[in-house]
This record gives structure tokens, sequence and C-alpha cells, in this order.
């Protein structure tokens, strides 16, 4: 059986694994020189929470697919802010920070590590070709360019991405998340710390290009007035949404490019292994890749619910949302037990602002 990889990144790398499980040695083709995603360094935080009914991302990981990842740091508290209010939570194992790009010891290279074939760096490679030539493609690419050509993308959220790696002092155990919509919208800005002398400090802000980003950074940076120093300043679009399609004919698409990427707050790594991984088995055992998936599917149509809501919070509703966040009911679905979070955020999120959307045409 001949396949093909679109992309060695989580999602490409992941299905590349679960394949030679099966005996099946891929192409991969990748469009960078090397491993690393979006081609910059940045932490990221794996919040449990968000992935549940999984209770712990990397043990998961681990008993279902045999992927072992080594995390940089527990998380054991995250602080949230919002225009007038201040929440933190507390707990063991709140979840987990990585280092996403192309550096040794990030996720891409932890992957890497465990597929035996090689990967076709800086290839450019035309989809609907390699249809012809193959039994199977799988489009991983971590965009949705390939999709949205195919007629098979539809965009829930125009983001945008822009931060730093910064240099000061830090507790490494301890994610940050702010939001205020004088300067990231509906989205929100977060810090995740390397160490306790470093960290990446971004925001995700919506329907803006580069300028706008920019301008929206240097509003968070007077606001928040941190003694930092700037060590590198990163950025890129990232546009959420999700196809039509997760297979169409001989081809599949997975990770971002499958619509995998929650339109919340844009959680997508897990997702990715997930899906990769499915994708494979899907191709290999002829098995229905939609059913594979359908835990994701559901998190994100609940997701694409609550981000109809909160794209009409003012900052008054994110002041009420972390008053919510801070009662002790909240602090115990949170740390002690294993609920469906994404279904209280759904309910809270409407009970807030239901009186601001117009209903839905179907």
């Amino acid at each position: 059986m001949k396949v093909a990889i679109v992309g060695a990144g989580i999602a490409g790398l992941s299905c590349a694994y679960e394949l030679e499980k099966y005996g099946i040695r891929p192409d991969i083709f990748e469009v960078q020189d090397t491993f690393g995603g979006r081609g910059f360094n940045h932490t990221a935080g794996w919040m449990n929470i968000m992935y549940r009914p999984v209770k712990d991302a990397v043990e998961y990981l681990k008993k279902d697919f045999g992927i072992v990842i080594k995390p940089m740091e527990r998380v054991t508290q995250v602080d949230f802010y919002s225009k007038n209010e201040t929440v933190t939570i507390t707990g063991p194992k709140l979840g987990y920070i990585l280092l996403v790009g192309p550096a040794p010891g990030s996720i891409n290279h932890q992957l890497a590590a465990h597929i035996r074939t090689p990967v076709q760096f800086g290839q450019i490679v035309n989809v609907r070709d390699l249809a012809r030539q193959y039994d199977y493609v799988v489009v991983a690419t971590g965009t949705p360019e390939i999709p949205m050509v195919l007629g098979n993308w539809r965009t829930d959220i125009a983001g945008y991405v822009y931060g730093a790696n910064v240099a000061g002092e830090f507790s490494p155990q301890t994610i940050k998340i702010w939001f205020n919509t004088q300067w990231c919208q509906r989205g929100y800005a977060y810090f995740v710390p390397w160490n306790d002398r470093k960290g990446s400090l971004v925001i995700n802000v919506q329907e803006i290009g580069s300028h706008g980003a920019q301008k929206c950074w240097q509003k968070f940076l007077a606001d928040i007035k941190w003694d930092i120093d700037i060590l590198e300043v990163f950025e890129t679009p990232h546009n959420i949404g999700h196809v039509y399609q997760r297979r169409y004919k001989n081809i599949l698409f997975a990770g971002l490019a499958g619509g995998f990427v929650d339109p919340l707050f844009a959680f997508g790594q897990i997702a990715a292994v997930d899906s990769g991984a499915s994708a494979a088995k899907a191709i290999a055992e002829g098995a229905d890749y939609d059913q594979l998936v359908t835990n994701w599917l559901r998190r994100n149509n609940d997701l694409r619910i609550v981000r109809r809501y909160v794209d009409k919070f003012s900052d008054d509703d994110f002041d009420l949302a972390l008053r919510v966040i801070r009662a002790p009911f909240f602090r115990t679905v949170v740390t002690r037990s294993n609920v469906n979070l994404i279904r209280i955020l759904s309910f809270v999120a409407k009970a807030m602002v239901s009186h601001k959307i117009e209903p839905m045409v179907t």
C-alpha cells in the first residue's frame, strides 16, 4: 500500500508512527527544511481540563498510542486576569508545559524520534497529483490552505498570533491568561514559562492583520507593565475552522487541516496526535475515520457554540466569568473531578449573553 503524508508536524508524524505499526512505510513530504511547525520556538500549555474525559494528556498519548512525550514542566497554577478581576487556580495535575518549534527537545523532535521513516524536507507537492499516484494521501500541513483549495473548508475564526519569548523572573509552573477587549478583543493573551528566567508571552486576536496585532501587543505590554526583556518576536496568521469532509475519496485531513483545533482557546496538539493516528488506522484497517475521531468532533462542535456566545462578551462579561471561576464549585470541578468542563462553559456562556444572540437560521 502506498501512502503519502503531506506535512511532518504533530499530526503527520503521529500518522506515520501509527502506519509503521501496520508495516506501512509512508512517504512524508515537508515543505520546511526541518521539524518545527510554524518555524519559531515557543512554549505551549496542555491543560488537562480541556481534554476531558481524558484525565492526563501525557498518559493518554502513552497508553493509547505508545507515544512517550517528556514535558518541560508540570502546570500547578493558572492565574486568570480580566479587566477588573483576578483569579488563581492551583492543583498538582492541572497540565503540562511543552516546547514547540525547531529546537531540540520540542514536541516536534520528540515525535520524530518515534518514527523510522525518513522525512523528505523542502518538498513542494501537489495533493491532486499525489492522490493519483498513491493509494491514500493524508493532509497534515498545519494550515487550512489545501482544504480551502479543494473547497473543503469553512473558517470559524480568522485569528492572528503575535508574541515574543521574554526574559525575566517567573514561576516555572505557573501559566497566566488574560481577557481584555481593549487589546485582544474576544481572544486572549497568555504566558507560558520555559523556566524561571524565560517564557513565551502571546496574544491571540481576531480578524486583524500584522499591523493591528502589533498595536494590540503594544497596548497589552503597556497594560500589564511587566519588567521583562524581549528576546525574539514572532507572529503568524492562525485561522481556525472545520472541514465539510474529513475524508474525500482517498484524501484524509488531519490536525488543523482537518479542523481539529478547538475554536475557543485554539488547543489542538492532542487532537492532532489523535487525528493523525486515527487517519492511519482508517487507512490500515478500513475503519470509519469520522467514528474514530467522534469525541473530538463533538468537543469542537460544543466549543463552536461557546465561541458564538463569547464573541458577544464585554469586559463586564469576562469579569463575571472570572467570578464564576472563583466559586468553590468551579474549583472542585477543575481540580477534583473529571466533569466535562466544555459542557459547563457552554451553559455559563449561554446564560450570560444569550440575550445578545440572534436565533440561528437553520
